[in-house]
């Protein structure tokens, strides 16, 4: 009787141990399960609106690399001018677009973001394209990527790692400065005009130079055909500029700039 008890005692704590363990698994997926979902969950703000096709909202959260949807009366411009001309034409180009094809034009054309002190939205590449943006009324937004994101920084601190990766461009509508960087505008509607930099965009677009990844080429360029040529006040006389520029765009007292290239390219079709 004792030998069938303790038999059946040791049935009973085999089935025990078992039950045990079973309701541990069970315990160890649900934990596992649930920490997946919450992982899901906390990645919602980018998947949902990737597989809707859309960018999501800038925040001042985002990690470099991430793109986004953002308020160009938000962006905060890291220079004191454009060329109004070229926005102007590039506006024009803008506002000829079919839904269809404004989409592909803005995938192909995406401003670059630092955020700053605050999580506010610093410009540094794309302020002709958010001019053109509002000029051909297609909309208050750009698609942009976020380049860096400094906004634990102090404000002096951030201005020092700016100037460092070159990614501000202290000087005004006449090639003078450097200025102090808290005089630059605010909005990019504060943005003035420097017809040499229109100068520089028309030129490399007629082959004049090499599309480049330095920053701030054009304005190189600018100051190069300021010192030398002069703009009439006449729409005409752009048109003469943009000859004399380039054919003094391949000559020798030009090959330190940026894209140089000693004989004329092939014409590339205006953004």
């Amino acid at each position: 009787m004792r030998s069938g008890c303790a038999c059946a005692s040791g049935q009973a704590v085999a089935l025990e141990a078992e039950w045990v363990s079973l309701v541990g698994l069970m315990k160890l997926r649900s934990q596992h399960a649930t920490a997946v979902l919450v992982a899901l969950v906390a990645g919602l703000w980018l998947c949902v609106p990737l597989l809707a096709g859309e960018l999501a909202a800038f925040d001042p959260a985002m990690p470099p690399g991430t793109s986004c949807q953002v308020a160009i009366e938000k962006v905060h411009p890291t220079q004191f001018a454009v060329g109004y001309w070229e926005v102007k034409q590039r506006a024009a180009n803008i506002a000829r677009h079919g839904p269809e094809r404004l989409e592909i034009y803005e995938e192909e054309h995406v401003a670059l973001l630092v955020v700053g002190p605050g999580g506010e939205p610093y410009l540094i590449d794309g302020h002709h394209l958010c001019l053109a943006m509002l000029r051909a009324g297609r909309g208050k937004t750009v698609e942009a990527r976020v380049v860096a994101n400094w906004r634990d920084l102090a404000v002096t601190e951030f201005w020092s790692k700016m100037r460092a990766s070159n990614y501000v461009y202290p000087y005004d509508n006449q090639g003078r400065g450097p200025l102090e960087v808290e005089k630059l505008p605010k909005k990019v509607t504060g943005l003035t005009d420097d017809p040499y930099r229109s100068l520089a965009w028309e030129v490399r677009n007629r082959g004049g130079f090499q599309k480049t990844t330095v920053s701030f080429a054009e304005f190189q360029w600018a100051n190069f055909f300021r010192k030398r040529i002069e703009i009439g006040p006449k729409g005409k006389d752009f048109e003469k500029a943009v000859k004399v520029a380039l054919k003094i765009s391949h000559s020798p007292e030009a090959k330190n700039l940026p894209g140089y290239t000693p004989k004329a390219g092939t014409p590339r079709t205006p953004e």
